[in-house]
């Protein structure tokens, strides 16, 4: 049987180059936009820790709400998965209101460079200034007992457009 519904597209295939461009097109448009908009000059940067206040490269296990400040804009892509206990993450808009979408993470731990751009419908996952997002990160562990961990070895690929004055800070409220 095979694969139902949107999948990744790996990193040594030219659709995966295809897919961030768009995104950083997608960026750069909603930063151009706000530059004109606000004449605040703006940048776009890949998506880091530092711009969710974290201090690492691995994405929690479980729900992740984030607000995101006046004038910044998060434009995710697809996701880098070291960890094969991490299966899928779920999207919504605001504080889980509204169901987005599942990404099927899984796959991408067993690609040789374990990066994917999703490609589905990424224009269901633009957030924008101060809209809120939430994100949940599901880990399986051999057996059906609890895990252990916290964190999942793995990152979204991601832009955000934020003002100059801004770069490399938190883009979301605490």
């Amino acid at each position: 049987m095979a694969l139902q519904g949107p999948v990744f597209a790996p990193m040594h295939r030219d659709e995966f180059y295809e897919i961030a461009g768009r995104r950083y097109s997608d960026a750069r448009g909603e930063a151009a936009k706000i530059a004109t908009g606000k004449n605040i000059r703006m940048a776009v940067e890949p998506f880091k820790p530092v711009h969710f206040g974290w201090t690492s490269y691995k994405l929690p296990i479980g729900d992740t709400q984030k607000t995101l400040l006046t004038n910044c804009a998060f434009f995710p892509y697809g996701i880098l998965n070291l960890d094969t206990n991490f299966d899928y993450m779920k999207w919504y808009e605001g504080a889980k209101t509204d169901y987005v979408g599942d990404w099927f993470t899984l796959p991408v731990a067993y690609f040789d460079e374990h990066q994917g751009a999703y490609k589905g419908n990424l224009d269901h996952y633009n957030f924008r200034g101060d809209e809120t997002f939430t994100f949940s990160v599901h880990h399986v562990t051999q057996g059906w007992t609890a895990s252990p961990e916290t964190e999942v070895d793995a990152w979204l690929l991601a832009f955000v457009a934020l003002p100059a004055t801004l770069k490399e800070t938190r883009i979301t409220t605490a």
